[in-house]
Order: structure tokens, then C-alpha cells, then sequence
């Protein structure tokens, strides 16, 4: 069963986001590349303004490339050029 990474966040360090998705982009690998968006429309909440879907072929193979170490290695430079943020992975249907 498919899972997705959603991640949503404002961006705080556009230089420094931009670091990140260099070096993250080949790290969530396996992870298919379905939503990226600059500007969500909030609706409920407070959520950010960027959010991101990353489809893999299942929660364990989600889970590994979000836990994975290489990721971790690079992930508080996300967190330094975000704020507000959230991330979830969940199941898909069937």
C-alpha cells in the first residue's frame, strides 16, 4: 500500500532552503515527487505556505528515507530556513 510524506512549512531562508533541496532531493530517494507547492491555500488552521507530497511504495519505505540517516544528516537544514512546521506520513488506500 502506498504512503506519503506531507511536509508544509513557510520558508524563513530562501538561500538556505534552496541548500537543502540540493542535497536532500537525492537523499529521499525511492519517493516520487507529487505535490510542490509555494503558495497553499490555508483553509483551516495556520498552516505554512509551502507544502510538499512525496508518494512512496509504503510506510516502511517512508519511514526509512524520512529516518534514514543520510536524511537526518541534512534535515536541520530545512528546519533552519523553515518555521511553522509539520510533517506526517501516512498510509494511502488499497
Amino acid at each position: 500500500m502506498s504512503a506519503y510524506l506531507i511536509v508544509n512549512f513557510d520558508i524563513t531562508d530562501a538561500d538556505g532552503y534552496r541548500e537543502y533541496q540540493g542535497v536532500a532531493t537525492p537523499i529521499l530517494h525511492g519517493g516520487k515527487l507529487l505535490v510542490l507547492d509555494a503558495d497553499s491555500s490555508k483553509v483551516e488552521g495556520e498552516p505554512g505556505h509551502q507544502t510538499v507530497v512525496i508518494e512512496y511504495e509504503s510506510r516502511e519505505a517512508a519511514e526509512a528515507a524520512y529516518h534514514g540517516a543520510d536524511y537526518q544528516a541534512v534535515i536541520g537544514k530545512r528546519h533552519a530556513a523553515t518555521a511553522n512546521r509539520t510533517a506526517v506520513i501516512v498510509d494511502g488506500f488499497g
